[in-house]
Parts: C-alpha cells; structure tokens; sequence
C-alpha cells in the first residue's frame, strides 16, 4: 500500500502547493481518492507528477464539504465513480453527485473494500469522517481536518484493531497523548502545532507536504 499527497499547503519542488489536502491511497488492484483539495488544475498537476491519471480512480471519498477538500472534485469526477460522502451535506451536492455517480451516503462506519474502511460521520461543530487502513503493523488513520477530534477519531477506528499511523490535517490539535505509541505520524494541511508534535515524536514524525509518498507494508 501506497498513500501519496497530492494537495497540502507545502509542497515539495516541482509539485504545487495551495490550501486544503488531497491524498490517494494505492491499494494492490485500486486506487482511493480521499478529498480534493481546492484547485483542480494544481490537483491534476501533482497527479501527472505521480503519473496518476483520472481514470485510474476508483473511489473518491470526501471527508467533509469544506471547499479545500472539495474543489477539485469536478477534475477527478467521472461518470459511474464510487464516491462516499457524509451524509450530512447539502442535498445539492448529493443531488448533483448521484446524477453522475454511484454516491454512497455515509453514516456509521463501514468497509470501503478489502482492508480500507470508513469510520463514518463523527460529529461536533461540524460532521466528518476519516478513512481507516489495514497494514501489517496496525492501522493507519487517513484524515481531512479532524474537526471531530483525533481522540473521538481514533475511538472510532480503533474498533476494527491497533492504531499504528496517522495521516492528515489535526487542526488545533493539542491532545498529544493521543499520539503516544504510534509509528508514523504525518501532519499536514491545518495542523497548526506541528512543531509541537514533531518535537514531541521525532522518531515517528514526518513533514507532510505535496509529493511526499509514504510506503506502508
């Protein structure tokens, strides 16, 4: 398994920065789109970078429906794609979306397929949901924002085993001892205590930035 940010706010040379997060999860026979960022083009541009392409998506999921997580969508959409929302956006957006896709309205947590699940809608100030991966040494927790709280996530998802990874944006997060024990630690986009966490967990943190591609066995 593969995770590639696409989006973030930093990035890497030769790859374009802008606000919001976008990051694809390369599975042995598909690929997860999970958020968009805000700037198609800039999305499409780290894509050929990666040499991905549209088509080769399978699946979008959007963790919430902040226009830094969903302005790309309509670059990436296309006819007949999986693509798995909150259940609480607007029914606009649902409406439209389901005219042109498989759209699945997520609620409670849920398989996405083999070894990939949906810790479903969380709520707080405002309704998210993170992915959930399986790898050989526990479970890494893909995030867009963690609006709901790392701790509330990390409830959720620690249901289908041991936490050993998260990936994401974490916001104002200051709850360190979450974090206690994990492996791999990627902040990226509204993290605003970076420096903080990094200092905190310098053998399991990376800079998360545009370009960075991480290899989980």
């Amino acid at each position: 398994m593969r995770l590639k940010i696409l989006y973030d706010n930093e990035a890497k040379p030769g790859f374009e920065s802008g606000w919001g997060f976008s990051c694809l999860i390369e599975l042995e026979d598909e690929k997860i789109l999970f958020d968009t960022g805000w700037d198609g083009n800039a999305l499409l541009l780290n894509m050929g970078k990666f040499g991905v392409r549209p088509e080769d998506i399978g699946r979008i999921v959007i963790s919430h429906a902040h226009w830094d997580h969903i302005g790309g969508l309509s670059h990436v959409w296309r006819q007949g794609m999986h693509i798995y929302v909150p259940h609480s956006i607007s029914r606009h957006l649902r409406d439209e979306l389901a005219s042109r896709s498989h759209l699945h309205e997520v609620e409670g947590p849920q398989e996405i397929c083999s070894g990939v699940w949906t810790t479903g809608e969380l709520k707080n100030e405002i309704e998210e949901q993170s992915l959930v991966l399986k790898t050989s040494k526990g479970l890494v927790v893909v995030v867009g924002c963690s609006h709901p709280g790392v701790r509330k996530i990390f409830s959720v998802a620690s249901k289908f085993g041991k936490i050993s990874g998260v990936v994401g944006g974490m916001h104002d997060f200051e709850d360190y001892e979450v974090l206690e024990g994990l492996d791999l630690i990627v902040a990226t986009h509204c993290t605003v205590n970076k420096k903080k966490i990094a200092e905190l967990f310098p053998k399991a943190y990376v800079e998360g930035k545009a370009g960075l591609e991480i290899i989980l066995e």
